[in-house]
């Protein structure tokens, strides 16, 4: 049975709980990605995403990192929803 985001009371605090969860997760897991960037930039002592040179490595961890932040504003914004907002 799956669970979606309800507008009563206890169904509610449960899910704006969940989503706040999930959101600290992603957010750990996006410093997480910062800092193996870093290391991956130190480590080839290259910096700049545009140039040919730059670790393929570290383009990807980029694009991760990119995409877990777009995840993150969504979820921000459904927690924003008044289903979510009324129950917290």
């Amino acid at each position: 049975m799956a669970q979606s985001f309800g507008s009563g009371t206890t169904d509610g605090m449960l899910d704006a709980a969940r989503v706040a969860s999930l959101i600290g997760d992603l957010d750990r897991t996006l410093r997480q990605l910062d800092f193996e960037i870093r290391a991956e930039e130190q480590r080839t002592k290259s910096f700049d995403p545009d140039s040919i040179a730059y670790p393929p490595l570290a383009r990807s961890l980029r694009i991760r990192r990119g995409n877990l932040t777009a995840t993150i504003a969504t979820l921000e914004l459904k927690a924003g929803s008044p289903a979510i907002q009324t129950a917290a």
